[in-house]
């Protein structure tokens, strides 16, 4: 006695200690009881009795064994206790008893009601939640940074997503759908956030649409939170107003941001009511690594999301650099297209077709046992052909599997400068994919006027125009090189992918290169045969005579 009485601790004041620290060791109990009762019932029971009810009546109703009754009562006293149920008098043939009524307390956890708080009683202490704070000494040693991940290995989201029956609490709403309200009444949009989505039905004047709020919120004339931001920290609650403020932005009016959420306040409030705002501080912070916020704190959230949103955002640069890009390229080729159908010989395409166009009358004129060398030619520009059509119906089919199944996307990381939402992204996903048909079907086209040019060299006939094949072959090409410009855009698009100003220098770069390529400045050969000559060859293939040749037109064939 006289050690406690020299350190200053009178015997009240160590008996008044014990008493706190016993009740903390034990109040796990009272949150266990809380959850047996919701469990039970007992609310549902005595509002369906329509008058109190008696111990023996309860226990029936219940189904609980006889031998149990009287651990009922003392559930029941301490219930009353604390006023979670009232307890009266009552006559029951002839005789009182003790009932235990309602009260604004248990009237919440009658399930009929639509405010029922009872799912939230069951989610706060289910086991999987309850077990994991016998580890909270080894979080704080450990290096994760919530405390589910250091008990299941893995984030609350992710174990939630292969647990799909705890998402279903309604303490999980509000955490990632969204609620859309008829816009133009002014009335409020209510943003539900659920563990997962496909949730959807409709209370009220208020429509559940399932979804991801951190990617798309749908426009309206205001957006309602209630007891949301707390399950995030604030770099996450900024990115949700931030989404907010582009809805509105979008819809094209001024709107609202109403928040409902817990405020500590420890000088204020009561003693019982901060120590639940500080529980639930700790509850979202260890599990979820949210939080909950004194005054202070909030208003420096909103301070900080108005900061943010008067500074330049990446997402503009998408809306800037892209169709910057596309619009570089596309001018470059409406050029070339010009220059082509205009002034073919300043152009590679040009000075080709004028090479193609003497090798094919050459061919032609030549015996068709000797027509196996332009066949072999043609033939190797059939399979390039098949072998690109092939490699960009491959990249089309591997780019649609990809967006029909992928979830979390790579390119959806803050490092990338540029829209990272996942619309945007499809978007990306889309361009990319028909430039890889419209190559595939080019290629396609290519083959398909080559395979005829053989058939028009090959026919044993000697009566096939030149002109026939001339085109076979130019449209070929043509086709190949259109297939080639399909492919350069897709490397553009491609790059795109890791953002606007890789996809906008790479415009510029490949516009530099091809405008190299394309050009032609030398002269076009003047590949000519004098008709008599033409004529004179014909006329030895069709009656096997030998001709006499003069010698001014013998001096005309060939080569100028």
């Amino acid at each position: 006695m006289g050690d406690i009485e020299n350190q200053g601790v009178t015997l009240r004041e160590m008996f008044e200690g014990q008493v706190h620290l016993k009740k903390g060791v034990i109040k796990i109990l009272s949150s266990m009881s809380l959850k047996c009762a919701v469990e039970l019932g007992i609310a549902d029971v005595i509002h369906s009795h329509g008058r109190p009810i008696t111990l023996s009546e309860l226990a029936s109703a219940l189904n609980i064994q006889p031998t149990k009754t009287r651990s009922l009562f003392h559930f029941m006293r301490l219930f009353v206790h604390v006023g979670l149920f009232s307890k009266t008098k009552v006559v029951n043939h002839n005789e009182q008893e003790e009932a235990y009524g309602l009260t604004p307390t248990s009237t919440l956890l009658i399930k009929d009601n639509s405010y029922c708080l009872s799912p939230l009683v069951t989610g706060l202490l289910d086991q999987d939640f309850v077990s994991s704070f016998q580890y909270l000494s080894s979080w704080f040693k450990a290096n994760d940074l919530t405390l589910w991940e250091t008990v299941r290995g893995l984030k609350f989201w992710d174990y939630l997503s292969q647990n799909p029956g705890l998402s279903q609490h309604p303490i999980f709403q509000g955490l990632r759908s969204m609620v859309d309200v008829g816009g133009g009444t002014g009335a409020f949009a209510r943003i539900i956030s659920e563990a997962f989505p496909g949730i959807k039905c409709t209370t009220d004047n208020f429509k559940y649409i399932e979804g991801d709020m951190f990617q798309f919120i749908p426009p309206a004339d205001a957006f309602f939170f209630k007891t949301v931001f707390h399950f995030f920290d604030d770099e996450d609650c900024l990115k949700l107003l931030k989404k907010c403020r582009e809805a509105i932005a979008s819809n094209g009016e001024r709107g609202k941001v109403l928040i409902i959420d817990i405020v500590i306040d420890e000088k204020e409030d009561d003693r019982e009511l901060t120590e639940s705002k500080l529980l639930f501080d700790i509850f979202m912070n260890f599990n979820v690594g949210g939080k909950e916020r004194t005054e202070q704190e909030w208003g420096s959230l909103f301070v900080n999301a108005e900061s943010r949103s008067m500074t330049f955002q990446k997402e503009y640069l998408d809306l800037v650099l892209v169709p910057l890009g596309l619009l570089i390229m596309f001018t470059y080729h409406l050029f070339l297209l010009y220059r082509y159908l205009h002034h073919p010989h300043t152009t590679a395409f040009g000075f080709e077709n004028n090479d193609k166009r003497a090798w094919v009358e050459r061919f032609m004129q030549v015996e068709k046992k000797d027509a196996g060398v332009a066949i072999t030619v043609i033939t190797s520009n059939i399979s390039a052909a098949t072998f690109l059509s092939t490699v960009s119906l491959t990249l089309s089919s591997l780019i649609g599997a990809w967006l029909g199944s992928s979830t979390n996307n790579i390119f959806e990381s803050e490092l990338i400068l540029g829209d990272t939402r996942a619309s945007t992204i499809s978007i990306k996903y889309i361009s990319l994919l028909s430039c890889f048909l419209l190559a595939f079907s080019c290629f396609v086209q290519s083959t398909r006027h080559f395979v005829h040019a053989t058939y028009l060299i090959s026919m044993p006939e000697d009566n096939v125009p030149v002109k026939y094949a001339e085109i076979a072959i130019i449209k070929g090409g043509e086709f190949w090189s259109l297939g080639l410009r399909a492919l350069y855009f897709a490397l553009n698009l491609l790059l795109w992918f890791f953002g606007p100003i890789p996809m906008f220098l790479s415009s510029i770069i490949l516009v530099i290169i091809l405008h190299y390529l394309d050009t032609n400045t030398t002269p076009l050969h003047n590949y000519s045969t004098s008709e008599s000559c033409t004529d004179q060859k014909v006329a030895d293939r069709i009656y096997g005579k030998a001709t006499f040749i003069d010698h001014n037109n013998n001096r005309g064939c060939g080569l100028r």
